[in-house]
């Protein structure tokens, strides 16, 4: 009778050292995950609530309120940046371009301007770091009321006549070619440029990538 010769046991790092597809498929799964708990937060649970102001209370809270066009929108990771030509001011010292701030979505109460129409903006000063702009906005601070002529006749009874814009300076707004506002951070410019998700699995990718070669240095090192 022939007795089977013992297989030779793998040591305990052979054994626990994952393989790199292991890593990679463990990466994705988590950013996979990652996005679709971000997306489900910022879904339509929080709906945008507004007290609704008289146009008196609405002017009176604003620092700026000024008839303008838009005529140019970029993406500053948490805001949406829209540049507007001015053409009448009430309220506030405006340029003849400027460009107002406002959240992304309708649920952070931010704002949707369509490039070529008009807007009658009502604005506070921007406070915002490293974004370079003027103004911030949203659905809340405007009036309640539907009808333009007869927000425009309490501007004019309580502010005068509109007057124009102060002369553009030449302070930098939007960047010709990528309409990334120029003053802006480098992580503002690859956040604009690159979308998120692709960002959030290039990141698990290069995490797999460290875990796997950590790994390697481990198995080598206990080598006789």
């Amino acid at each position: 009778m022939m007795s089977e010769e013992p297989r030779p046991r793998l040591s305990r790092m052979h054994r626990l050292r994952p393989s790199i597809p292991r890593l990679i498929a463990v990466a994705l799964c988590g950013a996979l995950v990652s996005l679709a708990v971000s997306a489900g937060a910022a879904g339509p649970a929080c709906a945008c609530s507004c007290r609704g102001y008289t146009t008196e209370e609405a002017a009176s809270n604003a620092d700026g309120v000024f008839l303008a066009r838009a005529t140019g929108k970029a993406s500053s990771g948490s805001d949406d940046i829209y540049e507007f030509a001015v053409a009448e001011v009430f309220k506030g010292e405006v340029d003849a371009v400027t460009v107002v701030g406002t959240a992304p979505d309708g649920g952070s109460c931010g704002g949707k301007f369509e490039l070529g129409r008009d807007y009658l903006l009502f604005v506070d000063a921007g406070l915002s770091e490293g974004v370079g702009r003027g103004w911030e906005s949203n659905l809340c601070m405007g009036p309640a009321t539907l009808s333009p002529s007869d927000v425009r006749g309490v501007l004019e009874r309580d502010f005068g006549p509109p007057r124009p814009p102060n002369p553009a300076t030449p302070t930098p707004l939007l960047d010709a070619a990528d309409e990334v506002p120029a003053t802006s951070s480098w992580w503002t410019r690859v956040t604009a440029a690159v979308p998120l998700p692709l960002l959030v699995v290039a990141g698990g990718l290069v995490l797999a990538a460290v875990g796997w070669v950590g790994v390697n240095r481990r198995r080598r090192g206990t080598r006789p």
